[in-house]
């Protein structure tokens, strides 16, 4: 991993793991929080969950789902 500068960093450990398992395979997904970030992650991760569900309601056409928020 490295830096804007190009100064290599110490690779660091994910703040999470997520592993689950679909049609046969595994999937091992590592998290790493920006911590300075003024942003949840249930915030982003809504946000990619809408912006793909509506990238894959354009394709078919149709008009993408509504969705409500609940807090």
């Amino acid at each position: 991993m490295a830096e804007q500068n190009g100064t290599p960093t110490a690779p660091r450990n994910p703040d999470s793991i997520i592993t689950t398992q679909r049609n046969g395979q595994t999937i091992v997904a590592e998290l790493f929080f920006n911590h300075s970030s003024t942003e949840t992650f249930r915030d982003k991760l809504l946000k990619t969950i809408l912006a793909d569900s509506s990238r894959l309601s354009a394709s078919d056409g149709q008009e993408p789902e509504k969705t409500e928020i609940l807090r």
